[in-house]
């Protein structure tokens, strides 16, 4: 029990190292040294702590500062590949679709209302909140164009019965 409460306290205090570094090159054998275990046992701690592992934690956070420096700054894509330490900009690319489901050139030309910018800024997920805010855009759009009438077996919009 003891142990258990002691890995925890490691764990925590390797997270929070992790957050506060986000912007450095971290490697697992590095890691490792600074928790005071070896790489395999402290990637096991970790995965069974955060039920992912150390390298897919450490890109998520990576990719998640990313999203807000994406929507608030002019910053290239180029240059936050470089400040996040990933190996070209196709792979920070290829890295942020696969966690967060867009593009970052998508997820900077989309367009959030006030409280969905806040609701981001302060997320863990902030994709999840993304993505949902332009559901519900996507929704609305989808019920001012939905096919009210037919004609000659042509179907017409509310926007083309109001031109008409």
């Amino acid at each position: 029990m003891m142990q258990q409460k002691y890995n925890e306290g490691v764990i925590d205090s390797v997270t929070e190292w992790i957050m506060a570094n986000l912007d450095q090159r971290l490697s697992i054998d590095d890691i490792a040294v600074k928790s005071g275990y070896s790489k395999w046992y402290l990637q096991k701690l970790f995965a069974r702590y955060h039920n992912e592992t150390l390298a897919r934690y450490i890109r998520k956070k990576k990719l998640v500062c990313c999203v807000s420096e994406l929507k608030y700054t002019g910053l290239p894509i180029i240059s936050l590949a470089v400040k996040y330490h990933f190996e070209s900009q196709q792979s920070f690319t290829r890295s942020f679709k696969q966690v967060m489901g867009c593009t970052p050139l998508f997820c900077r030309k989309r367009k959030l209302e006030g409280e969905t910018q806040q609701q981001i800024r302060i997320s863990d997920d902030p994709c999840s909140i993304c993505r949902q805010a332009s559901f519900s855009l996507s929704e609305r759009e989808k019920s001012v164009c939905q096919p009210v009438t037919v004609n000659n077996g042509n179907f017409l919009t509310q926007t083309d019965r109001l031109t008409r």
